[in-house]
């Protein structure tokens, strides 16, 4: 076998005997994102979903049969895009299990200790600098494990995989891998970088905001009964400021669009940053949305900008995307977000009632349309309808409102404990529990037919994860709202 001069024959071995699991992987995750009537469907033994599904299921078999943990990065890389093939379909626990194999594979590789490279006497410059490359690619897959990690515990709910302590390893150049890294010397400013977009500066900016996740936890300044609240405070500066030092092709605001054309995927991934930033915004500020007008005024600043970037990627989605995750899930948590601080804290101007009401239409119009070919839509619609009514409720003028209307005069945080019992008590689910087994799937025919059919997947994001997300907010008397929750909504 012809070996490379980063790899011994020994380790290229290893790494070609794990290849064909990652390229059943590669497969799988691309059928996802194939348009309905591309002449490759006519060429598969099976059928959109089925086909996609068949290739994911058997590089994982695969992997299992050559053995887990697989000493080899393509491993790591192979159930990588298998915990991305499994979150695609909504499956959330099991895709987080699975990117925790990868991570386990990942530690076991020693992926996230520093290594360092020097030229030494019986290497030449060249076989150096593939090292030091390749060592630099690792890197990229790390920070991408630790992205997952972070972000996953923080919407699952569940522990993080990876002790921010444990890692000494240091974040990837802020550079392109050079087509040949034999001749390339290390350097963060390249010449034929400035002809394209560096591809790793949105990683790193999802990297620094998974460290910060990492600093919520370990400060819990997303705990509902917080001491300190500058802990809060600093937090949400240090992240702004993350956003601030992105490269200009990233920023949502005065973008340098000048790669557009040619790498049209930029303007949908400066949204994407902007929504994963917000999404820890959320979480920061959620419980303390009653206790404190700051964050009350931060989470629905970050809830409706959530919205609206939502909003014009479903503008931009063909139906064969709409059982992506982010489709639904952001959709629904910013909406729920929103209809809790409008119950809350109501608005009074009809600006602000307007901007609202507007934003919570657009949104459960497009869950509807999802509903049929994303688990996450169809689970979430039905709370989200029951909010969109208590708001409408909420914003009636008392003297039209009806006669059965009980006006409430109670504190924000006896609104939240009504709102929770009514929650608690209502039926959402829109269709049966999903809790079967995978293979009594119905997968007939994801292309042609988008319905997706009351399927095997364990519904995570259900009735009890969104009362989770009320629970999780500290019922304390609030602080004199100042009129500035709203102001920024309608001002001129």
């Amino acid at each position: 076998m012809e070996t490379v001069s980063y790899l011994t024959t020994k380790e290229l071995s290893m790494e070609m005997r794990y290849f064909p699991a990652l390229l059943f992987q590669v497969i799988a995750l691309s059928l996802q994102f194939v348009p309905t009537g591309w002449d490759v469907w006519s060429r598969l033994p099976a059928a959109g979903i089925l086909a996609s599904e068949q290739y994911s299921d058997l590089g994982d078999e695969l992997l299992s049969l050559l053995g887990r943990p697989g000493l080899a990065l393509v491993a790591v890389q192979a159930d990588f895009l298998r915990s991305s093939w499994l979150k695609n379909c909504g499956r959330g626990i099991e895709s987080w299990h699975t990117v925790g194999s990868a991570i386990r594979q990942a530690q076991e590789l020693r992926l996230h200790q520093q290594k360092e490279i020097h030229q030494t006497h019986h290497l030449n410059v060249g076989k150096t600098l593939s090292l030091f490359w390749y060592e630099e690619n690792k890197k990229r897959l790390w920070i991408n494990l630790f992205v997952w990690d972070s972000f996953m515990a923080m919407i699952l709910g569940r522990p993080r995989m990876i002790n921010l302590d444990d890692c000494d390893t240091k974040p990837p150049m802020n550079c392109n891998i050079p087509r040949d890294p034999s001749t390339a010397i290390p350097m963060t400013v390249r010449p034929e970088d400035s002809h394209s977009p560096v591809m790793i500066s949105a990683p790193l900016f999802r990297y620094s905001l998974a460290c910060k996740v990492h600093k919520m936890k370990a400060t819990r300044a997303d705990s509902p009964r917080l001491t300190n609240y500058t802990i809060v405070q600093t937090l949400h500066e240090e992240i702004m400021l993350l956003m601030d030092e992105l490269p200009p092709f990233l920023r949502l605001k005065n973008a340098d669009t000048t790669w557009d054309l040619e790498h049209q995927y930029l303007p949908q991934l400066r949204q994407e940053l902007q929504v994963m930033l917000n999404l820890f915004v959320m979480a920061l500020h959620r419980p303390h949305i009653i206790s404190n007008e700051e964050s009350r005024r931060a989470a629905l600043q970050a809830a409706l900008q959530t919205l609206d970037c939502q909003r014009c990627f479903f503008a931009q989605a063909e139906k064969d995307q709409y059982h992506l995750f982010g489709m639904a899930f952001y959709t629904v948590d910013a909406s729920f977000l929103v209809s809790i601080i409008a119950i809350l804290f109501p608005p009074s101007s009809h600006k602000a009632k307007q901007r609202v009401d507007q934003s919570l239409q657009h949104a459960i119009e497009d869950l509807s349309r999802m509903q049929s070919s994303n688990p996450i839509a169809r689970s979430g619609l039905g709370i989200l309808r029951h909010c969109y009514q208590k708001v409408k409720i909420t914003f009636e003028p008392p003297n039209s409102a009806s006669e059965s209307r009980t006006v409430s005069h109670g504190t924000p945080g006896d609104e939240l404990n009504t709102l929770i019992n009514d929650v608690g008590l209502q039926s959402f689910d829109s269709c049966p529990n999903l809790e079967s087994d995978t293979s009594q799937v119905n997968t007939a025919s994801w292309h042609g037919s988008p319905d997706l059919p009351s399927l095997s997947i364990p519904d995570v994001f259900n009735q009890g994860y969104w009362l989770n997300q009320l629970n999780m907010i500290y019922p304390s008397i609030s602080d004199e709202d100042t009129g500035l929750l709203w102001e920024s909504l309608y001002s001129d």
